[in-house]
Order: C-alpha cells, then sequence, then structure tokens
C-alpha cells in the first residue's frame, strides 16, 4: 500500500489527512443535528465538539508516542508535536480522550447525559469508516502476518499483512445496522436515554477487542494488547450501566434472591449440624 500524496508546489499534502479532516467534518454535523432535534444550545453543542475533539487530538498523539516509544527514545521532545516529521496517532485513545471530555462537559453544562451518548451512537460510524479508509491509505494500522488471498503489502513492512481496517470497517457497518434496530426497539420499549449510546460501545468493545488480535503490536500487557485493555475497560463500564440503568438488575433480582435464599438455608442448615454435633460431644465423651 503507497500513501496517496497531492504535491502542491513544496508542500505534499496526504490522502489521509484530507479524509481525517473529512471524517471530522462529517462528525461535527451529525453531533449537532443530533444535540439540535433534543434542542440543545447551540454554544454548548460547539463547546462539546471544539474540547472533544483537542482533547482527543491530543491524546490520540500522545497513545502514539506511549505505544511506540522506540520511535522517540533518546530524541527530542518536541519530536512529540511534530506530526509532520513523525505522524502517527491512536485512535482508541482519542475516543476515550474525547469521550471524557463530552461526559465531563455535559455535567458541567447541565445537558442530560443520556442524550449525548445515543446521539454519539448515531454520529461516530460514519466518521470512523472514513478514518479507517484514510488509516488503510496511509498504513496508520498495520495488521498482522498472514497469507490470505487478500492479503495487503504496505511501503517498509515486509510480508503480506490482514487488511484490519477493511475489517473494522464492516464491523462498522454492521453495529450502524444493530444502532438502528436498537433505536427502534428502544422507541417501542420506551428504554431510558443513553441506554442506545451503551449498547452500541459495548459492542463495539467486543468487536475491536477481537480484531486487535489481527494487528501487528508491540505492546502488551499481561498477554493482551494496551488497545485491548482500554477495551475492556469500556465494556465493562458499558455492563455496569446496562445492570443498573438498563433493567438488568431488575431482570437478575429474582435469580439472585433465589441464589441467596438457597445459600442462607443451606447455611441454616449446616449451623444446626454443626451445632448439634457440638451438644452431643460432651456426653459422649463422658
Amino acid at each position: 500500500m503507497i500513501p496517496l500524496v497531492f504535491p502542491m508546489g513544496h508542500i505534499a499534502i496526504y490522502a489521509a489527512n484530507i479524509l481525517l479532516v473529512v471524517s471530522w467534518m462529517v462528525f461535527s454535523f451529525l453531533f449537532w443535528r443530533g444535540l439540535r432535534r433534543w434542542a440543545i444550545e447551540e454554544d454548548h453543542i460547539f463547546d462539546l465538539t471544539f474540547y472533544s475533539t483537542l482533547v482527543a487530538f491530543a491524546a490520540a498523539r500522545l497513545g502514539f508516542v506511549f505505544t511506540h516509544g522506540e520511535l522517540f527514545a533518546g530524541k527530542s521532545i518536541l519530536l512529540v508535536a511534530a506530526l509532520w516529521i513523525s505522524p502517527g496517532l491512536s485512535w482508541i485513545a482519542a475516543l476515550v480522550g474525547g469521550l471524557a471530555t463530552v461526559v465531563l462537559l455535559s455535567r458541567q453544562y447541565k445537558v442530560r447525559l443520556g442524550l449525548v451518548l445515543d446521539v454519539l451512537a448515531t454520529a461516530l460510524p460514519l466518521p470512523m469508516i472514513i478514518g479507517e479508509i484514510a488509516s488503510l491509505l496511509n498504513g496508520l494500522e498495520i495488521g498482522a502476518k498472514t497469507t490470505v488471498p487478500w492479503a495487503v503489502h504496505f511501503v517498509g513492512v515486509t510480508g503480506g499483512r490482514h487488511p484490519v481496517q477493511v475489517y473494522e470497517m464492516a464491523a462498522l457497518v454492521c453495529l450502524s445496522w444493530l444502532v438502528i434496530r436498537i433505536t427502534d426497539h428502544a422507541a417501542r420499549k420506551k428504554w431510558a436515554y443513553g441506554m442506545i449510546g451503551i449498547w452500541f460501545f459495548l459492542c463495539y468493545s467486543v468487536l475491536m477487542f477481537m480484531l486487535e488480535f489481527m494487528k501487528d503490536s508491540h505492546v502488551y500487557w499481561g498477554g493482551l494488547h494496551v488497545n485491548q485493555w482500554i477495551l475492556v475497560g469500556i465494556f465493562a463500564e458499558c455492563i455496569g450501566v446496562v445492570y443498573v440503568r438498563g433493567g438488568g438488575r431488575e431482570t437478575f433480582r429474582p435469580y439472585t434472591h433465589a441464589v441467596r435464599s438457597f445459600l442462607e438455608e443451606k447455611g441454616k442448615k449446616f449451623y444446626a449440624t454443626i451445632s448439634k454435633r457440638r451438644a452431643r460431644g460432651p456426653k459422649e465423651s463422658s
């Protein structure tokens, strides 16, 4: 895979960079349109978009530096900001940073967080797909070595590689369809606000966790990629919210009550048996 470059005099503009800008513009529009439907103030929408973008960009760069420390070891700290010399961004770090900023600002501005999460579920998939195209064109993510017929080759990388970006685009398309179905179901069942977004991030974390095994990564913690541990955290948080706010507590309450009653009954019988043996012990010994 050779990066597409548009020369403009002494400046070279990569197609991947253009697509990343387009991705951000698409997200901004979809995010704005989704929140305007709920009569959220324009100033609050602008602040949510602007500050989350800044934090997401900084987190994406720092995440890349952290996971590719060998590229920056022993070099000037200024290289961290020099994207034109040593390019690279971490999407998962950008997602976490941007999402955390949205959550904090929503609470500060008293914007209903559930509405924001539901809007993110519909505003994120298309920009993510555009971003995956940019990643594929510029080789921002390298798949693991493979001999499958559809393997791709990147400049400076040996052997055929899994086109993980194509896999992720297919997963995002399926996830978009799932969000549409969940949205219809939520409207009929009158789900609480935010549950659509929670289910989106839950399914996203599962899909991306599995696809991480097909990426070429040099940073492992306990046998898993760094990104996989982050996705595990997102999944665990979503499961907790589903249990508390999505009816999971009410669904499992009869089962937990039955288990607790069973354990209490067995515990009482066991205690009664032990008590009888202790009461007979001294008499028999005498």
